[in-house]
């Protein structure tokens, strides 16, 4: 590496372990939630319902988060290949799956016959992955065509 060029590996550590650190939130949440549908003997109180969307929406915002962090790791990787139909593939792919682990909790709460705490968790997920395409994956295809 020359003088003048920056090296960001230790900062491109520090972001692959705060994604780490969400998805790790991430599954421990969703699995409070799978655990409190269990275990609550009355699931469709109010309060109990209250905190079920709490949890979700916490959910969420680390799926978000983990996404953010796994793209702007690419930011600082010096050497990035052209968009090839397999990368295309993959990536669709991936988004895909993000996608339907959000809808996951809606469907949980279906299955506990929460229709009103599905609808609303399904709703507030609906903007996440809109929040994702315009905020996350819109600039890095922006950036990915200017450094191609």
């Amino acid at each position: 590496m020359s003088k003048g060029e920056k090296n960001y590996s230790d900062y491109v550590k520090h972001l692959s372990n705060l994604m780490s650190g969400m998805l790790f939130l991430a599954g421990f949440t969703f699995t409070v939630v799978t655990i409190i549908l269990t275990r609550l003997p009355d699931s469709s109180a109010v309060q109990s319902q209250l905190i079920l969307l709490f949890f979700a929406a916490f959910f969420y915002l680390l799926m978000f988060l983990a996404s953010h962090f796994a793209v702007e790791v690419i930011y600082y990787c010096e050497c990035i290949p052209h968009l090839s139909r397999r990368t295309k593939i993959t990536n669709t792919l991936v988004a895909l799956v993000i996608l339907l682990v959000g809808y996951a909790l809606p469907l949980l709460f279906l299955l506990w016959d929460l229709t009103l705490l599905a609808t609303i968790s399904g709703l507030i997920w609906s903007f996440f992955p809109i929040a994702i395409f315009l905020f996350i994956y819109m600039p890095f295809q922006k950036w990915r065509r200017n450094i191609h």
